[in-house]
């Protein structure tokens, strides 16, 4: 589905055919290109995140810098770096991650510690360094769910294993979105803006439909775009970029990198499979030939042993005169 409110060329095969989903590396890419265009709209995301866990909310967004993450294995992934100004200083790291990562967060842990270091300087006391780290919150939007049991919204922090539970350090905060369990919910709730969220982000991903129009068949979404400036800027700003032809060729290629990429891995998981295959022929060939050997010790009639084995006569008679 196209939105007819953007400026598509009708005579173009690639716009009748194509809506660049928001989710995708080139989309977010340009969507969040800095805070000027996006700072509204990334607050409004962290935050419906923060509420929805009843977590203190970030204030001004300062800077938002996007980046292209892609992994040792090929598999494609997205960051967005989002440094947030408040009274005690937050730095925020959205991912949005399209395959299962098992050390999803691992891997976050990683990136979290860069951030958590960002103001230690050679010379400066411990109590220095400590005292200006900043608040670091990770929020990993997964369209695979990485743990089996709970909700689709898993919170990930430091906590003490004794009895009375509570943070060790209110510096850190994992939140894992997972997609797969949000779209498993028998009816969403659209009074909760990170539901809203979710829903639109969800709907135009699955449905190929643009913001807009996910927006427009909905009255309670209608309603939220309306009241919050944040996911309207989103909106918006998504309706803005997927109009340029350099963006929608981008996305066109970005599509094919994920087709050969998927092809490669059908490639390497035929030939594993062939391999494997072919050792555990060689194994049980091994199996045969050793039984083989026994019966003839045994002195059994060669066509006996054939039956028994599976062997052909020519491998069987070989073992005769073989030393």
């Amino acid at each position: 589905m196209v939105d007819d409110t953007l400026p598509f060329d009708p005579n173009s095969e690639l716009d009748a055919r194509v809506t660049p989903t928001p989710l995708s590396d080139p989309v977010l890419t340009a969507i969040f290109q800095n805070a000027e265009v996006s700072g509204l709209a990334i607050r409004s995301l962290i935050n419906a995140t923060l509420e929805d866990s009843g977590d203190k909310p970030i204030r001004e967004v300062v800077s938002v810098t996007p980046q292209s993450v892609h992994s040792e294995t090929s598999t494609r992934g997205f960051r967005i770096d989002v440094e947030v100004r408040a009274a005690d200083g937050e730095i925020v790291l959205v991912e949005v991650q399209r395959k299962l990562f098992t050390s999803t967060n691992e891997r976050t842990l990683l990136y979290v510690e860069q951030s958590l270091a960002s103001g230690a300087k050679r010379g400066v006391a411990l109590s220095e360094v400590t005292a200006a780290m900043p608040r670091v919150i990770a929020v990993n939007i997964l369209e695979k769910a990485i743990r089996a049991v709970g909700g689709f919204h898993q919170v990930v922090e430091l906590t003490y294993r004794e009895p009375p539970y509570e943070r060790a350090t209110d510096r850190l905060e994992v939140h894992n979105l997972e997609l797969s369990k949000f779209r498993e919910l028998k009816m969403e709730d659209l009074t909760k803006p990170l539901q809203c969220w979710l829903t639109a982000l969800c709907r135009s991903q699955d449905r190929e439909a643009t913001l807009r129009e996910v927006v427009k068949m909905d009255a309670q979404l209608q309603l939220y775009y309306e009241h919050d400036p944040g996911f309207a800027q989103f909106v918006d700003r998504y309706g803005t970029v997927v109009s340029m032809p350099e963006l929608r060729k981008a996305y066109r290629r970005w599509e094919y990198d994920i087709m050969v990429e998927k092809l490669e891995e059908e490639r390497n998981a035929a030939k594993y499979a062939a391999q494997l295959a072919e050792r555990e022929a060689r194994g049980e060939k091994a199996k045969a030939f050793a039984i083989a050997r026994n019966l003839l010790s045994m002195n059994l009639p060669l066509g006996q042993i054939v039956t028994a084995t599976g062997l052909t006569l020519e491998e069987v008679e070989s073992l005769r005169i073989t030393p």
